[in-house]
């Protein structure tokens, strides 16, 4: 059962906010977990009073899964009777965290306040390196972005759940866990990780939010789809002793896949970057819809130019699909640079790939479209393939 009522704490009004968190013991385990997160937001009023600081950092694209698994395993953190403030980073300008519209909606339903979490325009890394000892813990991902490199030797553990790049990975003697292993969610990991601390952790709402993620990420844990595997069935199952859920799997995955696809209040523009990854500089955004019915709408050829621009890149790889009925992808690279479109598309095409590839002729005479045949292979399979493009076109 999801909470409907509104944490109050007698901190709230304390104005120093010098001390960051508050005996728990009052408190039932929601109420503990949403206190948690009030405090680590308000504690960067005072963040240079804390000597150890550790990170839960999740990826660029701060989608479901990637908000899910940081708040997860910083609160396990947190649980160890840790003395240091953890603080779980959403990786993404807090203006951009409103377009991810399934995870507001989870979020909401559990009661927590978007406004409390701690969004990475609003955290100084070179400044909290200069003042504490920091450690950080990566989850969905296992590169670090240009802009959190500044992290690399803090990086204490990594989770994550796709191919591992092994020129780019963080590593080094400071790492001391690396969890990575091909499962449909990553939050599939953290459940894991939580039921291997035997720390009584997962109350129902931080069990539906997890159980919730596995389901989405896993079109419902259907395994015809190519994305669900025995460690998410397991983990899921597990989680389904605790909620006793009576919604179907396909059910639940069909609600979060309407509120994901309504873009009733997202611009053209909007689209772009809810749902976004980065490779070199390349920017790929993941659309709700085929890129093939986004590049029909009449700005849509003003919103990618503008999107390069903002950038500075000339190339974008869009990525689309329809999961309405029978799920549908689509892939499409705009670039004014003919040598990383001929390299790519090249790389794509190559049946070693079994992308299964078909050109969809656009008007955009900058934007090459394809259908993709083989509906297994997500962008988490083909953010690789633009890497070795873009390492190819850099020698």
């Amino acid at each position: 059962m999801l909470r409907t009522n509104n944490l109050t704490s007698k901190l709230d009004n304390d104005k120093t906010k010098s001390i960051p968190f508050v005996s728990l013991q009052v408190l039932d385990k929601m109420e503990q977990f949403l206190e948690f997160i009030k405090k680590a937001k308000q504690a960067l009023n005072n963040i240079e009073i804390f000597k150890n600081i550790h990170l839960v950092l999740g990826n660029e694209s701060c989608d479901l899964d990637s908000t899910i698994s940081a708040l997860s395993l910083a609160y396990l953190i947190h649980s160890r009777n840790t003395n240091d403030l953890v603080i779980p980073v959403m990786n993404v300008e807090a203006k951009y965290f409103p377009l991810r519209t399934e995870t507001n909606y989870l979020l909401k339903k559990c009661d927590i306040d978007p406004k409390n979490l701690v969004y990475k325009d609003q955290i100084n890394y070179s400044n909290i390196l200069k003042t504490a000892k920091v450690k950080t813990s990566l989850v969905d991902h296992h590169v670090l972005s240009n802009h959190d490199k500044v992290l690399e030797e803090t990086v204490l553990e990594i989770f994550d759940h796709r191919t591992i790049n092994k020129e780019e990975i963080c590593h080094g003697d400071h790492v001391e866990k690396t969890v990575i292993k091909i499962v449909g969610s990553c939050c599939t990991l953290i459940t894991n990780e939580i039921i291997e601390s035997k720390l009584s952790i997962l109350f129902n709402d931080l069990s539906h939010l997890l159980y919730a993620t596995i389901i989405y990420d896993t079109i419902g844990l259907d395994k015809e789809y190519g994305k669900t595997f025995e460690d998410d069935l397991k983990a899921a199952q597990y989680l389904e002793n605790i909620l006793k859920p009576t919604q179907a799997r396909k059910e639940l995955f069909n609600v979060l896949w309407k509120i994901h696809n309504d873009t009733s209040t997202l611009s053209t523009q909007d689209l772009l970057y809810r749902d976004l990854k980065v490779v070199k500089g390349i920017p790929i955004p993941g659309l709700p819809i085929l890129v093939e019915e986004y590049l029909n709408r009449g700005d849509a050829d003003g919103a990618i130019a503008a999107f390069a621009s903002d950038f500075k890149t000339s190339n974008v790889v869009l990525i689309g699909i329809d999961a309405s009925e029978d799920v549908k992808r689509d892939i499409a690279i705009f670039s004014t640079d003919s040598i990383f479109k001929k390299t790519l598309i090249i790389i794509l095409s190559d049946s070693k790939h079994e992308l299964q590839l078909t050109e969809i002729p656009v008007k955009n005479k900058n934007v090459v479209c394809f259908r993709q045949g083989n509906i297994k292979l997500t962008r988490k399979f083909i953010l690789p393939l633009v890497n070795d493009a873009a390492v190819q076109c850099q020698k």
